[in-house]
């Protein structure tokens, strides 16, 4: 039997159940932890885990407006999608928009931290330029993947999911019971100094990073199996996990990397530290720290280093936060911070590995590749995950009408929207080439807080818009409210995330100043295009969809062709060989010589036999102009029919293609004997040609080509005669 093979754009298959969407999310939500730890702890400092859960609360509600939109609209999409149902087709773009470059930082900034984390094998990795080149050369190696269209293993991704969860639990566990103590994460809080409270503002926004990812859920809505039920219970086991997870890893890490401060030169005009020569600990590599200040040996450096220092000795310019004051002669201040988000803001959880007590050294051993390989690992599928749900979403709002049709262009073998990988694959580079981590965080924040606060309102607005639609889930705490119902959790959802978006626009510049012109211009692309057009601004176009009959590619590896030595068997050859050159399959030719019944099958039929390999000679020719592999065969027989069966299913055969002639009806026979019975006892698919009356049925023109070429075989003084259709 053929094989089917599923063109782009076909409806997906309702396969998946809870543990394939828990997974699936959790390896991608749950990977934030291995680049969002570091990052908030520069910033939070001793309430990392405090950000860490006012943060997650505000998941919650996040996650909880996505089950009960996602449950009523089980479709791809995300935000997008919900404000299309809710609003119109402008308020649906500027949610795409915004989640496509979420999409992008997604690409970036997990491509960015898989060199860093393989830098336990090759420190060098973990230095500027070379980890930016580290992430660019991860880019580039899965756009070329996703173009050629080779699909990662669900089960693989099941698999690390699994092993992800159960490193992260293993190592809160050795944490708490090696490092934890109240006292020590009480007293290295200092609120108002460490973090100040411009810090954990910044702090909070930049949490949110840890959480994004729940779009992965709804875009998988399409394929599973009931989605009103299973979706909102894989969201509830992904909170749990994630929430859980977190919590105890920042706890961990707080302890086992204290918050500690440095006394550092100071300008009291600019209230910017002096350039600080730090140099590496004794037994360290120099390249990776920790660090120690030149001035003072036995103090160990807690603000970050920049690391893209090319000189010998590194550099550390901060901004003063606290008090000013002069001691020994100059100004000084207390800049306050962390290993965890200095040394280690590349890959924090080495960072707990590599503070395990002296006599867990063989834990350490063991942990330190582990995590490594992992986290690599899982932040490559990250990466991946990236340009899939860029491209993927691409080729929807191409289809509606929202951006160019180039946009969604689909390779004609591969079937990949291979433009928009290679462009936004392109773009994600040229973010992680300057190697800073604080600006592809800000980025990340303010694309997911629009996406965030779109799908909040949306859940509102359809409580009043669709007060009677069926919704197999809502979210919890619903009060009545003008003849429906609130949900609470979505509209104070709503104000938490438009507030983190207003915080990362007024404290992030990086944020403030590519975000903003990334939407801009998108908004000017899509009024533009759908000007252009003739499209309205809000109401959407109608999608072309394509019949399931025309889903499908059917791919033949073994066509089986009877020859002749007519027009008619020539025309059948050229038509396999143009499917065979598709489809890069083998062609069988069968010329069958009936014996009559007065002769033996073994008889030698000299004529018979000179004239199979003429026409076989010929049907060779024109398989090689076409480049196909060709087989002859030659076979004996009582009657063709049968043996063009029996060479079917001998040589497994996927398709018989055949050709014959109109001919009056008689009897039973509708074409003829011979094409008769292969349509009666074929054991594969045939592809029949009815020439019409009057089409020449006699001689061949490849045939009589052959035959210029050589001298005509001596006839048989013994009778036989080649198939008849």
């Amino acid at each position: 039997m053929a094989r089917r093979k599923k063109r782009e754009g076909q409806s997906l298959h309702k396969v998946l159940g809870v543990p394939a969407l828990f997974s699936t999310a959790y390896g991608n939500v749950g990977s934030s932890i291995y680049y969002a730890l570091g990052v908030v702890a520069a910033s939070a400092l001793g309430l990392t885990p405090v950000v860490f859960m006012l943060t997650g609360l505000l998941f919650v509600t996040t996650a909880f407006s996505y089950a009960e939109a996602t449950a009523m609209f089980p479709e791809a999409g995300g935000s997008s999608s919900f404000a299309r149902h809710t609003f119109n087709e402008f308020v649906s773009f500027g949610a795409g928009w915004a989640l496509m470059l979420d999409y992008i930082i997604t690409m970036a900034i997990s491509a960015f931290f898989v060199p860093t984390y393989l830098a336990a094998f090759w420190p060098t990795l973990k230095i500027w330029p070379y980890s930016s080149i580290g992430g660019i050369a991860v880019i580039v190696f899965l756009v070329v993947v996703n173009v050629i269209g080779i699909k990662e293993a669900a089960r693989i991704n099941v698999i690390l999911a699994v092993l992800d969860l159960g490193t992260q639990v293993l190592l809160a566990i050795v944490g708490v019971l090696v490092f934890v103590s109240p006292k020590i994460l009480f007293t290295q809080i200092h609120l108002g100094v460490a973090p100040t409270w411009h810090q954990l503002i910044y702090g909070i926004s930049i949490g949110t990073v840890a959480y994004t990812g729940i779009e992965t859920i709804s875009n998988m809505a399409e394929e599973a199996s009931e989605p009103g039920r299973d979706v909102p219970r894989a969201v509830k086991y992904v909170l749990a996990a994630v929430l859980g997870v977190y919590f105890a890893i920042s706890i961990v890490s707080l302890s086992a990397m204290t918050v500690h401060y440095n006394v550092l030169p100071v300008d009291p005009a600019t209230k910017k530290t002096l350039a600080v020569p730090v140099q590496p600990v004794p037994g360290k590599l120099a390249e990776t720290g920790p660090w120690v200040l030149k001035s003072d040996p036995r103090q160990d450096v807690y603000v970050a280093v920049d690391t893209r220092d090319t000189r010998a000795l590194k550099t550390a310019v901060v901004k003063a936060t606290g008090p000013i004051y002069r001691q020994d002669g100059r100004w000084v201040t207390k800049i306050w911070g962390t290993q965890l988000g200095s040394v280690y803001m590349a890959d924090p959880l080495q960072g707990i590995v590599q503070n395990l007590p002296g006599d867990l050294g063989w834990m350490r051993a063991i942990l330190a590749p582990w995590i490594a390989v992992l986290a690599a690992t899982i932040l490559l599928i990250g990466t991946n995950a990236g340009i899939i749900g860029s491209s993927r979403l691409a080729y929807s709002m191409a289809s509606h009408r929202q951006l160019p049709p180039f946009l969604g262009r689909v390779h004609p073998k591969r079937y990949t929207p291979y433009v928009a990988i290679i462009l936004f694959g392109v773009i994600a580079a040229a973010l992680v080439a300057p190697g800073s981590i604080s600006a592809l965080a800000d980025l990340y924040a303010f694309g997911a807080m629009i996406s965030f606060t779109v799908a909040h309102v949306s859940v509102v607005a359809l409580r009043f818009k669709m007060p009677d639609a069926e919704r197999p889930w809502r979210t919890p705490i619903n009060i009545p409210f003008r003849g429906t119902s609130l949900p609470v959790l979505a509209v104070l959802g709503g104000l938490g995330t438009t507030t983190v978006w207003v915080v990362v626009v007024m404290t992030h510049a990086t944020g403030r100043a590519v975000g903003l012109s990334w939407m801009a211009v998108g908004l000017a692309l899509y009024v533009v295009y759908r000007k252009v057009k003739g499209y309205s601004l809000t109401r959407t176009v109608e999608r072309v969809y394509v019949p399931p009959s025309m889903q499908e590619d059917v791919d033949y590896d073994q066509i089986l062709v009877p020859i002749t030595g007519t027009w008619v068997s020539d025309e059948m050859m050229v038509l396999a060989c143009q499917l065979a050159t598709e489809k890069g399959s083998s062609i069988d030719g069968l010329y069958v010589i009936e014996v009559p019944l007065n002769l033996p099958l073994d008889a030698h039929l000299v004529n018979e036999r000179a004239k199979a390999e003429r026409v076989l000679k010929a049907a060779a020719t024109i398989a090689d102009q076409f480049k196909v592999k060709f087989t002859p065969h030659v076979v004996t027989a009582r009657q063709a029919g049968r043996a063009i069966v029996d060479t079917a299913a001998e040589r497994r055969s996927q398709v018989i293609v055949l050709g014959t002639t109109r001919k009056r009806r008689i009897g039973n026979l509708v074409f003829g004997r011979t094409t008769d019975f292969v349509l009666d006892h074929a054991p594969c698919e045939v592809l029949l040609n009815l020439t019409p009356r009057g089409y020449p049925i006699e001689g061949s023109g490849a045939v009589e080509q052959a035959g210029r070429q050589e001298p005509p075989a001596a006839e048989s003084a013994r009778g036989g005669r080649g198939v008849e259709q």
